[in-house]
């Protein structure tokens, strides 16, 4: 049972479309996941689509369609150029992929097809999204493996995967999504039963507690 949430505010920035790639990466993956989270989304597209239908038209210039159609061509064509390459996930044994396909499309594959990266003992990372600041990462952790104790000078999502982690006395396990803000410090515990991996935006750099974090954070980007 998903227990953990986005804010209604959240799910509706989604909806309309106003969120960034990171972010709207997370809400897509959570969403796959999250039938309660998937209700509340359509509600929000619904009334989206009552209010476009309510408003006044406005005259628009002879050029408008063209216009429209070569910035879309052109967006399309950035948006292409920076996503990596999707591979055809296959089910082993005819085991459900764990990862929903809005993040396979941005790790090329399940589970199998991550490229980790070492950040610490028994922490690694493979780095998915950075644009204008805001950053998207897998992070793998072993199981009782705590990750540096860390405030926030920003926002912070983190998505479960597969595994538990707990912070703050809260557990989050699959489909479970964290929030957190400059409010929050925590030293989120991977708990013992299994790997954690989880999904992880950040908007800004983390606020690490000891000299160790602090020192490694130029290097690894967080």
């Amino acid at each position: 049972m998903i227990i953990h949430h986005p804010s209604d505010d959240l799910i509706a920035a989604y909806a309309a479309g106003s969120l960034d790639e990171a972010n709207s990466l997370a809400l897509a993956t959570h969403l796959t996941l999250c039938p309660q989270c998937r209700h509340a989304y359509a509600g929000f597209e619904a009334l989206g689509g009552t209010m476009v239908e309510e408003m006044e038209l406005a005259p628009m210039k002879a050029d408008a369609l063209l216009a429209t159609l070569g910035r879309a061509r052109s967006d399309t064509t950035i948006v292409a150029e920076r996503r990596p390459a999707v591979k055809s996930p296959v089910a082993k044994s005819g085991q459900a992929p764990l990862f929903p396909m809005p993040l396979q499309f941005y790790v090329g594959g399940d589970l199998d097809a991550a490229k980790w990266k070492t950040l610490g003992p028994g922490i690694q990372h493979m780095p998915l999204i950075s644009t204008d600041g805001v950053t998207a990462r897998l992070l793998r952790i072993a199981p009782g493996q705590a990750v540096f104790e860390h405030s926030h000078q920003g926002n912070e999502l983190t998505l479960v995967l597969r595994g538990s982690y707990t912070a703050g006395g809260d557990r989050y396990a699959r489909g479970d999504l964290e929030m957190a803000d400059a409010e929050i410090n925590h030293r989120p515990v991977a708990g013992s039963e299994d790997v954690c991996v989880c999904l992880a935006v950040t908007d800004a750099p983390l606020r690490f507690g000891n000299w160790l974090g602090r020192l490694m954070q130029p290097f690894i980007g967080i």
